[in-house]
């Protein structure tokens, strides 16, 4: 029986970071991204379960660094079928500073990356054609932002259409304001993304930075509202909120060992939580599932942590 399939889609670049401690410029150089971090958790989560099988989908540079990249995401166990080198084109790039809570900041140096063309490359078509016949979708608000309007729009047919085929469509809106031209723009999109998803796992910061939420509640309720089959709203280490028509109720979340970074919390959650939507648990279990991985990843450094920090033996879908 053929495994199922899942394409995480999006920008994935090279990450940079410090170490307390360590001489001032001393830099680590890995590699991350938000759609990138979420597969690669996916994996994780499925542990040796090979009944689904995790695509990266994105567009690198044939610099020096992009060319690194497809061996770094094939030795997580993740697909790089549809990982394109576009000759001549370079790679995103991202620095992480932290605060002494481990909260970061971010510098980029992506607006000339690759990934932004790609939905607008001439391949377009074939790589839409070819990803409607995935079980599931996974894409986020930055997965958008850095396209242009008819690679948005290019992006959220597809999401449309695998919704309306019964497939999974994961999504969360990871508001990133300098990424866009407008603020109208950004809810927009986002709005209409939130409505093609079976499942959209937002932060509630991020919501409500767009859309004044007064709560996780709120925000769950009106993304039932935008069309969302169901939806999952994160709130760091508190109650995750679990929504479906007519159906509100909390997941308590996982206190952390400790917190020195938080870069991929979100990330590592929604993978996590969609490993268990693929096995067909239910949203508590996948809520459980992303509480449990983000609390692990928030204890070490870098966006993608050291694989042994987040496999367990009893494994994190228990």
């Amino acid at each position: 029986m053929a495994a199922a399939r899942i394409a995480f889609l999006g920008e994935c670049m090279i990450e940079l970071y410090e170490k307390p401690g360590e001489a001032p410029g001393t830099m680590h150089r890995t590699v991350g991204g938000d759609t990138l971090n979420a597969a690669v958790y996916c994996r994780r989560a499925l542990g040796s379960d090979r009944a689904v099988a995790v695509h990266y989908v994105t567009r690198l540079g044939d610099d020096p660094f992009g060319r690194e990249i497809p061996a770094f995401i094939e030795a997580e166990g993740v697909e790089t079928e549809h990982v394109h080198l576009a000759p001549g084109e370079t790679t995103g790039l991202y620095a992480i500073s932290r605060d002494s809570q481990g909260e970061r900041s971010f510098a980029y140096w992506r607006s000339a990356a690759a990934a932004r063309r790609l939905f607008t490359d001439g391949r377009e078509e074939a790589l839409a054609r070819d990803l409607s016949g995935f079980d599931a979708l996974y894409f986020t608000g930055i997965s958008l932002a850095i396209l242009p309007p008819a690679g948005r729009e290019r992006l959220l047919s597809l999401a449309r259409a695998m919704k309306a085929a019964g497939r999974i469509v994961g999504f969360d809106g990871n508001y990133r304001p300098r990424l866009w031209e407008s603020l109208d723009a950004a809810r927009e999109t986002i709005a209409g993304a939130h409505g093609a998803a079976t499942l959209t796992m937002p932060g509630l910061d991020d919501e409500q930075a767009l859309f004044g939420d007064r709560d996780a509640h709120a925000a769950a309720e009106r993304l039932l509202g935008f069309g969302a089959s169901a939806a999952i709203v994160k709130s760091g280490g508190d109650p995750a909120v679990v929504a479906e028509p007519g159906k509100l109720r909390e997941v308590a979340g996982r206190k952390a060992q400790r917190i020195v970074d938080t870069t991929s919390a979100g990330d590592s959650f929604n993978g996590a939580a969609m490993a268990v939507v693929l096995k067909g648990g239910s949203l508590e279990k996948a809520a459980q599932a992303g509480h449990r991985m983000a609390s692990a990843v928030i204890g070490e450094y870098g966006a993608i942590v050291a694989r042994e920090n987040t496999m367990w033996a009893e494994g994190p879908l228990g």
